[in-house]
């Protein structure tokens, strides 16, 4: 495990005849999205930060997610001519998981996005561009983020060489020994000894962690994860021994668009473009645009877990910047028929069948009928040639966690904050949860940086 607590809170007992310790304001555990924002913003204001991750070696979730985040109202969606604002962005959320939203966070992360946005551009010369072609089922705007084209694995490497330059950040890559003082807290990271008056609890979720996966969100217990082997819930641990209140454990991120063995994925765009799904038979059995976290239990309800997204080529044409597709390209994930008689050939469909769910398709995408399964839009007429990628439904990240106020600040069991215990990132609760249902795309960046940029200006 990354973390050890080690009993007692005193006087530091543990490390007393090993040297002197190293003194920061903060340390922060995990180097994730979440954990290296704050350390790039609590450094900003001066404060000394040991940032530690013993599984920097590894990919973690965000260089293997799609590096997309909202971020209503920023500089560069106000120069792209984009009317947004935090606002809308939050109507959208509670439109999107009504009776689903961690109030405890959302206005502030709303409110915080552009303002992190804007640091990163301006402070630290992040290379990030606004989206013009990024459609994602539940926002009203154009307002998505990320480097050109989109990827987590390069926005990542982005963060990592900026936390390096900086001379007030410390990084630490092996396991850590944890005390609790009082007040602060004294670590032993391999031979250092560290004492800080704040921690920050930036690790994973628990998506990786069987036992917990089965225990709070038992329908996806054995399903694909197709998240990083470290989220593994050990930061969470931390949190919840110190006596921390849990909010949302059975919230999640599904992934319909996962293609079998979870090596490679679509994106989410395709079905706001006008794609649609067929199960084995043949037959659409969802509304496809209800996002790609509550399409993966619908997925894998049926036979063999699995289901085809059909598309066009006039639709592949859009996801040029789109690095999620283009790796399942690259992997062959994507087949090409000239004709529908070639598809039900090479993906042993019913040819009858397909040609009648295409027909229906083409009759809601042009207004002749309402599709019963109540998609409200199919943006065009599907045409030859066509493509299409057989998906499954996984389990990419986790939404339940440490309970925080708006600043970042764990709440114990009575909703009073821990003494100098904050959390963010995949530990932290998320923006909504409540199985796969509550979670809109873009979720999970835009709390690490939203409450990350808010926990950031609370240190001290």
């Amino acid at each position: 495990m990354p973390w050890t607590i080690l009993p007692g809170q005193g006087q530091s007992l543990a490390f007393h005849q090993q040297g002197s310790a190293m003194k920061f304001d903060v340390a922060i555990l995990g180097a994730g999205a979440a954990g290296m924002f704050v350390a790039l913003a609590a450094q900003a204001r001066g404060l000394q930060v040991a940032l530690i991750d013993p599984h920097a070696h590894r990919l973690n979730n965000f260089a293997i997610s799609g590096g997309l985040f909202p971020a209503a109202g920023s500089s560069l969606q106000r120069a792209a001519g984009n009317a947004d604002s935090p606002q809308a962005w939050l109507d959208d959320l509670r439109q999107f998981a009504p009776g689903m939203v961690n109030e405890n966070i959302a206005s502030a992360v709303a409110h915080a996005l552009p303002l992190a946005t804007d640091f990163l551009l301006q402070q630290c010369a992040a290379p990030l561009h606004f989206l013009p072609d990024m459609v994602a089922p539940g926002h009203s705007q154009l307002r998505f983020h990320c480097v050109v084209p989109a990827s987590g694995a390069a926005l990542h490497g982005w963060f990592r060489e900026a936390c390096a330059q900086y001379p007030r950040i410390r990084c630490l890559t092996e396991p850590a020994q944890v005390q609790r003082l009082d007040p602060g807290f004294e670590l032993r990271v391999g031979s250092d000894r560290i004492q800080a008056r704040q921690i920050v609890l930036a690790g994973g979720g628990f998506g990786a962690n069987a036992e917990m996966v089965a225990r709070f969100i038992p329908g996806m217990a054995g399903a694909l994860h197709n998240g990083s082997p470290t989220q593994d819930g050990s930061t969470m641990a931390l949190g919840i021994a110190w006596g921390a209140q849990l909010w949302g454990m059975d919230g999640y991120q599904g992934q319909g668009h996962t293609n079998p063995g979870g090596a490679t994925r679509l994106g989410m765009s395709i079905p706001t473009l006008g794609g649609f799904l067929a199960n084995r038979q043949g037959v659409r059995f969802v509304a496809e645009d209800i996002g790609p976290s509550a399409l993966a239990p619908a997925v894998l309800a049926q036979a063999g877990g699995v289901a085809l997204e059909v598309f066009d080529a006039a639709i592949e044409a859009q996801l040029g910047n789109h690095g999620a597709y283009q790796q399942a390209v690259k992997a062959g994930q994507v087949i090409t028929a000239p004709d529908l008689a070639s598809l039900a050939a090479q993906t042993q469909i019913d040819l009858p069948t397909l040609e009648r769910t295409l027909e229906a398709v083409g009759t809601f995408a042009t207004g002749q009928a309402h599709d019963p399964l109540r998609r409200q839009v199919f943006a065009r007429v599907l045409a030859p040639p066509f493509k299409a990628s057989w998906v499954t439904g996984a389990l990419s990240h986790t939404q339940g966690g440490l309970l925080t106020c708006a600043d970042g600040k764990v709440l114990d069991q009575q909703g009073q904050a821990i003494p100098n215990v904050f959390a963010v990132g995949g530990c932290a609760a998320g923006l909504s949860g409540r199985g796969a249902d509550g979670y809109l795309p873009g979720n999970g960046l835009a709390q690490a940086f939203g409450l990350g940029w808010r926990l950031a200006q609370a240190l001290t």
